[in-house]
């Protein structure tokens, strides 16, 4: 999916490209931080640019606050298919704005975006996972009008379980 380069306000919403890499990397180390997951964290910068780059099994969209310089958030998006509807589908992997930037809309602009690319591109849905203690999440995803679908339990093979 080709991401616009967008502004709103001092921040730029961008498609991340090789050059990225690192920035993005760094981004998800934060959101393992903030989750407290930081020893699950595995991934190498090699991965993360063999996945979006080379194998293009999906994108990252960065945000670039112009006033200080810096990115201060990432949306990390893979795609995937709903039999049910007939339709392609959007899965967030990975959504972080860093914690000085939030509540100032960031996070409601890039959600409107995806949300318009998603009904432009006539995708049947977008889904994500988001931990049950991390409320403030949890509430923010709720104001762009989310679900919490309690009827679908997930479940995950890691690789260390596969056959």
């Amino acid at each position: 999916m080709k991401i616009k380069t967008f502004t709103w306000k001092n921040y730029t919403f961008q498609q991340a490209t090789p050059a990225d890499v690192n920035v993005v990397y760094e981004l998800m180390q934060e959101l393992c931080d903030y989750e407290n997951l930081k020893s699950e964290f595995q991934a190498k910068i090699e991965d993360l640019e063999n996945i979006l780059f080379n194998l293009h099994c999906g994108d990252a969209i960065l945000v670039y606050d112009q006033e200080l310089d810096q990115y201060v958030g990432v949306m990390l998006l893979s795609y995937n298919y709903s039999s049910f509807k007939g339709k392609p589908g959007i899965f967030i992997e990975d959504f972080y704005i860093r914690a000085s930037e939030r509540g100032k809309g960031i996070g409601t602009e890039l959600m409107k975006y995806i949300m318009g690319v998603a009904h432009k591109q006539n995708f049947g849905r977008i889904d994500w996972v988001c931990l049950k203690n991390n409320t403030g999440s949890i509430e923010f995803y709720k104001k762009q009008g989310a679900k919490i679908m309690d009827n679908w339990l997930l479940f995950r093979l890691d690789d260390q379980d596969f056959i």
